[in-house]
């Protein structure tokens, strides 16, 4: 396998980089299956048991997708199940809720304290603030104020953004994202919240604030999410 610099990194990492790097420019789209293990195993002159150490390091990050007697797929992060991975509020049927979102404000600025800390950036580097409901049959179940550092999104500007999905917004400018991490807590709904959520102030709520990453663990969105669930509603956090 050719290496432009010496490397630490053991060689199934390198060449999972290298995957990781073909799908990030294009060369495999979302949807698209990658050569077989034997092909990749000679084109890059090494065993295919690194490959499959390699391949399975991208399934297990979600990258791709491995059927049994069909190949490799890269997995599109905008349909589907991957879309709404980082959701864990479950409806009565235990299934994923996204929900219908409505956009109730959207700014550009720089990076406030806060948002320094959740996203390790620099004062005043640019972010993109959103505000939005979440509704379920026409319930509304979360308010939700996100945070975008834009820096980390080559070539998005935040203009026009809407009510965003952030696994497809992610892929459609070649960032992949690898994992969240949330703290759950209890609160009274604030006088805001209550409006959002039509609840009285002071009921209490479910607060769940995420932290999402990229793949070179720089955090890409910080949200915060006031929830009030209805019957059958519940938190399931998948310990994968």
């Amino acid at each position: 396998m050719p290496a432009k610099t010496l490397s630490m990194q053991p060689l199934y990492q390198q060449v999972r980089d290298l995957l990781v790097e073909r799908i990030s420019k294009g060369v495999w789209k979302p949807g698209a299956s990658l050569p077989n293990e034997q092909d990749l195993a000679r084109e890059l002159g090494i065993s295919a048991g690194t490959v499959r150490k390699a391949l399975h390091s991208l399934e297990r990050d979600r990258l791709v997708t491995r059927q049994r007697g069909r190949g490799t797929f890269v997995v599109d992060q905008a349909s589907g199940e991957p879309v709404i991975r980082f959701s864990n509020i479950r409806d009565r049927m235990g299934r994923r809720m996204f929900g219908e979102m409505e956009l109730i404000d959207q700014a550009i600025g720089g990076a406030n304290e806060s948002e320094q800390r959740r996203l390790c950036l620099e004062q005043g580097e640019p972010v993109l603030r959103t505000a939005r409901v979440r509704r379920f049959e026409g319930r509304p179940f979360m308010y939700e104020e996100a945070t975008v550092a834009l820096g980390r999104i080559p070539g998005f500007d935040g203009v026009g953004a809407g009510a965003y999905r952030i696994s497809a917004l992610a892929q459609e400018h070649g960032i992949h994202l690898a994992r969240a991490s949330e703290r759950v807590s209890i609160a009274g709904a604030t006088p805001l919240v209550a409006e959002r959520l039509a609840i009285a102030p002071s009921t209490p709520i479910i607060m769940l604030e995420r932290v999402i990453f990229a793949m070179d663990e720089r955090p890409v969105e910080w949200r915060v999410g006031s929830c009030h669930f209805g019957r059958g509603q519940i938190y399931a956090a998948d310990m994968t």
